[in-house]
């Protein structure tokens, strides 16, 4: 019996080539074609679900990091002018005993926080003594009234008595707008409040650009109400029991989910702002985060039963193929064996071994050139490494800088060090950009604002400097330190060599999908024989020696070209007597790459 189920199946599953391929390879192909499709679907499942997750926590963080920076800058802002000893000495003051001069210098500094936070500021208010000393800055001309009473019964339990309080009507300059509003109360012998009323224009503005599904938004809770980034339907907007949940929350951040009035399966994932303890919080409804879920599922369970069916129809067709050359190659094997052992020679056999020989020679050889290539790569990649540190941390420039500084200090001129002290320490924050190699060009321009900020204090009326980008291209990204080596060149080779005054002009603006940034100068130019030289030596080897660029500029153009391809790196343009113009050319590119060198 066994014998014939033996035959059975010799005569009619392995009887040839084309049908032992059917019978032994068929159900493997399709169980591995089943398996991979399922694991495939639920890894992707799973990493859909993560990325989904991880986009919305990075939202919120990036938010929430903005928002904190901002908030604590106004609330700093807010700490200055309400412990200024002249405002804390004015309460309980009669009015006819203050000094008109009082009224300009605490209206000076009023002005002063009003005007460079306009962005976020709507209105500022001192109120002492319950109006008998007021002073305001806003966007309205109405008399603003204070409800003491209000102020002082509501807000209590601050020891040092600032508040915040989340979005509401602006009541006391009656304009009808919804503000937030962060304040102090001062409670000696008499009383008074400071005031920062914050633009809802402003926090809306914030939170809407981060873009978390048609219905999803952000939303900043605080323990007397929210503050919710866009409109949406009902069903979608945190109920009551779910808002007080996330105002009772002790952990800084987490996530967590609810069900809707509407039976809507909701996520809420939230962080803390450092500034005033508020949560931002993402809420987002769950089929639409994971929306491209179930389509997966779907798709996947298609392609397995169209691969499947592909299987077995090719499988029949390859089968068939292969069969038809195999007698002619066993019939070569045989006559082989039957020579000779010649065919294990390298040089002998049939021709497709000599092709396989000589493809394999030819792999091994082209990858070891390779490898080659990659540790001659990589040995430059170290020497741009160490043009970059190079580049960071300028020693003769900061020893200049410190100098000037201490100059000024000398002469008296302390805001002016002071001004220098600050361009120093945010050129050199943002030329270390926390170790990233990729940064915006908003954070290059500021770079190089504060670098030829300190070579104007330090040269005076040498020359000077016109900045012209357009917005658009400013959230794009750049390698950093690309502009500040060519500005050098151009103070030192290019415009303290003229007579009579020099300037330097920086644009920038995109152009059929690539941006260029360019720095000129009306200095006296380069020879046409040198510029030449200059142009050859920013191509050759990194290694090799240069006598007319410096490691600055030749790692500029080497880090552009590694990181954007080789279309792309500097171009200089000069005419003897006319000036010089060195282009950076980049491709147009946002958000996060890589930038590892």
């Amino acid at each position: 019996m066994v014998q014939k189920i033996k035959n059975f199946i010799r005569k009619y599953f392995l009887y040839s080539i084309k049908s032992t391929i059917n019978t032994l390879y068929l159900p493997i192909i399709i169980f591995f074609i089943a398996v991979s499709g399922w694991v495939s679907s639920m890894l992707a499942t799973a990493q859909i679900e993560e990325n989904a997750y991880k986009n919305v926590n990075d939202t919120i963080f990036q938010t929430k990091n903005y928002l904190d920076y901002m908030l604590s800058d106004v609330f700093q802002q807010l700490v200055s002018v309400s412990s200024d000893p002249k405002i804390i000495n004015l309460v309980g003051t009669k009015e006819s005993d203050i000094k008109p001069e009082y009224y300009v210098d605490i209206d000076r500094s009023l002005q002063l926080v009003y005007s460079r936070y306009n962005v976020i500021l709507e209105s500022v208010l001192i109120d002492l003594n319950e109006e008998e000393f007021l002073l305001y800055h806003s966007d309205y001309t109405s008399n603003p009234t204070v409800p003491y009473d209000y102020y002082f019964d509501k807000f209590k339990g601050s020891n040092e008595g600032f508040y915040w309080r989340n979005i509401h009507e602006d009541k006391i300059f009656n304009t009808n707008d919804q503000v937030m509003s962060v304040f102090r109360l001062i409670e000696t012998s008499n009383k008074g409040i400071v005031l920062f009323n914050l633009r809802d224009e402003f926090f809306e503005q914030v939170l809407n650009k981060s873009l978390i599904g048609e219905n999803g938004y952000l939303a900043l809770i605080s323990p007397d109400g929210k503050f919710e980034s866009k409109n949406v339907k009902k069903e979608y907007k945190l109920d009551r029991n779910t808002l007080q949940t996330i105002q009772k929350l002790d952990k800084e951040s987490g996530q967590f989910s609810y069900e809707s009035a509407a039976s809507e399966d909701m996520i809420v994932i939230y962080d803390t702002i450092e500034a005033n303890n508020w949560k931002l919080a993402a809420v987002v409804p769950q089929d639409e985060m994971l929306n491209k879920v179930n389509y997966i599922k779907h798709s996947t369970v298609f392609f397995i039963i169209l691969m499947i069916v592909s299987a077995i129809f090719l499988a029949s067709i390859v089968g068939k193929y292969i069969s038809k050359p195999f007698e002619k190659m066993a019939n070569q094997m045989r006559s082989i064996n039957e020579k000779s052992l010649s065919f294990y020679d390298e040089t002998s056999g049939p021709e497709e071994m000599k092709i396989l020989h000589n493809g394999f020679k030819e792999l091994l050889t082209k990858s070891q050139n390779l490898m080659d290539q990659i540790r001659l790569e990589q040995e430059e990649k170290r020497q741009l490494e160490f043009a970059i540190m190079h580049a960071q941390i300028n020693p003769h420039f900061l020893y200049n800088t410190l100098y000037s500084i201490k100059g000024l200090c000398d002469m008296g001129l302390n805001k002016d060090a002071s001004q220098m002290v600050i361009a120093l320490s945010s050129f050199f924050r943002i030329g270390i950009s926390k170790g990233r190699e990729i940064i915006p060009i908003k954070d290059e321009i500021e770079h190089i604002k504060h670098y030829l900020f300190i070579q104007e204090m330090r040269y005076g009326d040498d020359f000077s400097y016109e900045v012209d980008v357009e917005q658009d291209i400013l959230a794009c990204n750049i390698i950093k330190l690309s502009l500040q080596p060519i500005i050098e060149n151009a103070i030192y080779h290019g415009v303290k060599q003229k007579r009579g005054l020099g300037k330097i002009t920086i644009k920038g603006y995109e152009c059929e999908g690539d941006i260029y940034l360019e720095v000129a100068d009306n200095g006296n130019g380069i020879e046409k024989n040198k510029l030449a030289e200059i142009v050859k030596e920013l191509d050759v080897s990194f290694q090799e020696k240069k006598s007319f660029i410096g490691i600055g500029l030749k790692s500029v153009h080497e880090r552009i070209k590694i990181h954007f391809g080789k279309q792309y790196g500097l171009t200089i343009m000069s005419e003897p007597g006319q000036g010089t113009v060195v282009r950076i050319t980049i491709p147009k590119t946002k958000g996060e790459i890589n930038g590892d060198v």
